[in-house]
């Protein structure tokens, strides 16, 4: 009976050893989250109306969260200037269902000013769903930001209320912000969903192709855009 708090004490030392030791990949990446690592970059740079520039980014921040793969980008129509950033992130799925928009803008000053929504995207005969939200820095006029974000591990990509629930189990998980910033969302409320609307759908035609297909969509069709219901 003296033996059992040792044997337990050794217990708790393996599995916490053996919980490090795949949080941190000690012994390696399995195959598919190398694979949808490496998917990461095949995103194009720009697509159908939309062109894409790379935006700087802070190394520690990403890796903190757990991406081991990631972009931010600015998006801009090249008709009508509107602009969005991105950002895609990829890493194990306990790590990339932890860190949601409510901790990481709340801790860069940003209050959420309502509950996030449902927001269904339709695109190429599919259809996708992410939450939406405002967020906007206290007393501070011109802060205000529109952002939607979603994860996706099997080719949907998914609004949970639970994520680590959910993805439970997977090998890797994608994570997507799109982000509408400025003042003009408050002032033009209509114009800047028409914005989502004709973005988003394009973006998930893409995404569909370079992270869960073997082939870029280059030179078929956009889907037309249709608005949230």
């Amino acid at each position: 009976m003296r033996k059992l708090p040792v044997v337990a004490a050794l217990a708790v030392l393996v599995f916490s050893g053996l919980v490090h030791g795949l949080w941190t990949d000690r012994w390696g990446r399995p195959a598919a989250l190398e694979d949808a690592l490496a998917r990461v970059e095949r995103v194009p740079l720009s697509f159908g109306p939309w062109q894409g520039r790379p935006l700087d980014s802070d190394q520690d921040s990403f890796e903190r969260t757990g991406a081991q793969a990631y972009w931010v980008r600015q998006y801009t129509n090249a008709h009508t200037k509107r602009s969005v950033s991105v950002i895609l992130m990829c890493g194990r799925a306990g790590r990339m269902a932890v860190h949601t928009p409510q901790v990481c803008y709340s801790g860069a000053g940003f209050d959420m000013l309502r509950p996030p929504a449902q927001y269904p995207v339709a695109f190429d005969g599919k259809q996708g769903r992410l939450w939406t939200a405002r967020f906007a820095k206290p007393n501070t006029p011109g802060s205000e930001l529109r952002l939607c974000w979603a994860w996706n591990a099997r080719g949907t990509w998914e609004a949970p209320s639970s994520p680590r629930w959910s993805f439970r189990g997977e090998p890797f998980l994608y994570k997507l912000y799109v982000i509408e910033e400025g003042a003009a969302y408050s002032s033009n409320a209509a114009a800047q969903a028409d914005v989502l609307a004709d973005f988003l759908p394009h973006l998930f035609v893409v995404l569909q192709s370079s992270l869960f297909s073997d082939h870029l969509t280059a030179g078929l069709p956009f889907p037309r855009p249709l608005p949230p219901t």
